[in-house]
C-alpha cells in the first residue's frame, strides 16, 4: 500500500506541472509593470570606504524591466554630488546609455547591460570627505495602453434589441512603463462616444517634454536644466478606437502633451458612431515622453596621512 500511495503521488504532482505549463502559441501579456530602466550600483563598486589617490570605479547596472526599448541618442546616465575638485576624471556629458532591449512575447523579463565610470581621487585637505555618487538617468520611453470598449451608437433607443454589450468604464491596470494609463471613462450618447483617459506618472521619477532639447538639459551639469513648463507632461501621441485614430478630438492638450498636476492627468476624447447596434472593438493609447530617475550612494574617502 506504500508503493501504491507514492505512486499516485507522483501521478499527482506530474499533472500538476503538466497543467502549468503554458501551451504552445500562448500570447503572453509582457506590457505590465510601473517601471522603465531600473538602476543599480553593482555592489563594492565603489567600495564604501575609499582614499586618497586611489582610483574611483563605478559600475552601474542598468535593467530595462518595461515594454520599450532604451539606448537612443539623447538616453544618457550622469554621475554628480561631488566636488570634481575632490574626485576628477568623471565626464560631466555623461555616458550612453546602450541599446537594451524591454520585455517582449519572448523576454518576459526584459534585458540589462552596464555603465562605468572611472575617476581618480585628488589629495584631501581634511582627515575625510563624505563623497555623494548621485547616478542620474535621462531617457525617452513610451507607453502603450490597450483594451476593448463597448460601443452603443444608440443608447437610449427604445427599440428591443439584444446588444452584445453595455458601455462601462475600463480600468486598464499597468503596461509596462512609469507612465500609466490608469483607467478610461467611457459615455455613450447617441452617434458618439466620449471617453476620458486618466493618466499618471507611477514610476518615482520625473517626465518631461520629449524632445532632444530636454533630454540634453535633463543633465544634471547643465546650467539652464529643466524649466517648469517642460516637467510634468506626456505627449499624447495619439488614441485609436477601431483601427481609426480619434486623437484630433482630444482635448485640452498643450501643444500635444497632457499636463499632469499633482502626477495625474486627464485628456477628453470622442469618437464618432452609426447604426444602431452595439459592439465590442479595440481602443489603445499610445503617449512619449522623456523620464528621469536617480539613485545615490554613499562613499567615505579618507586622508592616508
Amino acid at each position: 500500500m506504500k508503493w501504491h500511495a507514492i505512486i499516485i503521488l507522483l501521478i499527482l504532482l506530474t499533472a500538476c506541472q503538466t497543467s502549468s505549463k503554458k501551451e504552445p502559441g500562448a500570447i503572453v501579456d509582457y506590457r505590465t509593470g510601473s517601471e522603465g530602466l531600473r538602476i543599480q550600483f553593482v555592489p563594492n563598486l565603489p567600495p564604501s570606504t575609499l582614499y586618497e589617490t586611489e582610483d574611483l570605479n563605478v559600475m552601474l547596472d542598468v535593467y530595462n524591466v518595461g515594454a520599450e526599448k532604451v539606448g537612443g541618442p539623447g538616453d544618457r546616465i550622469y554621475l554628480s554630488g561631488f566636488d570634481p575638485r575632490i574626485v576628477t576624471g568623471i565626464p560631466s556629458v555623461g555616458a550612453q546609455i546602450p541599446t537594451i532591449e524591454g520585455k517582449s512575447q519572448f523576454n518576459s523579463q526584459g534585458d540589462f547591460d552596464r555603465v562605468s565610470f572611472d575617476g581618480v581621487i585628488a589629495r584631501l585637505q581634511g582627515d575625510m570627505y563624505p563623497a555623494p555618487l548621485l547616478a542620474t538617468t535621462c531617457y525617452q520611453y513610451k507607453t502603450v495602453a490597450s483594451n476593448t470598449v463597448c460601443v452603443d451608437p444608440d443608447p437610449f433607443g427604445t427599440g428591443v434589441r439584444t446588444k452584445v454589450c453595455t458601455p462601462a468604464n475600463i480600468g486598464m491596470g499597468s503596461q509596462g512603463g512609469p507612465i500609466a494609463v490608469n483607467n478610461i471613462e467611457v459615455d455613450a450618447r447617441p452617434g458618439k462616444t466620449a471617453f476620458r483617459i486618466h493618466v499618471s506618472n507611477v514610476g518615482g521619477g520625473d517626465v518631461f517634454k520629449l524632445s532632444s532639447s530636454t533630454l540634453a538639459r535633463c543633465n544634471p551639469y547643465d546650467s539652464r536644466g529643466l524649466s517648469y513648463d517642460e516637467l510634468d507632461y506626456v505627449q499624447l501621441a495619439d488614441v485609436q478606437v477601431g483601427g481609426a485614430s480619434i486623437r484630433q478630438s482630444c482635448k485640452p492638450l498643450d501643444n500635444g502633451d497632457i499636463a499632469l498636476r499633482g502626477g495625474t492627468g486627464v485628456v477628453y476624447c470622442e469618437y464618432g458612431t452609426s447604426g444602431n447596434t452595439a459592439y465590442v472593438t479595440p481602443i489603445t493609447v499610445t503617449l512619449d515622453y522623456g523620464y528621469r530617475q536617480q539613485t545615490r550612494k554613499d562613499v567615505q574617502i579618507y586622508k592616508t596621512g
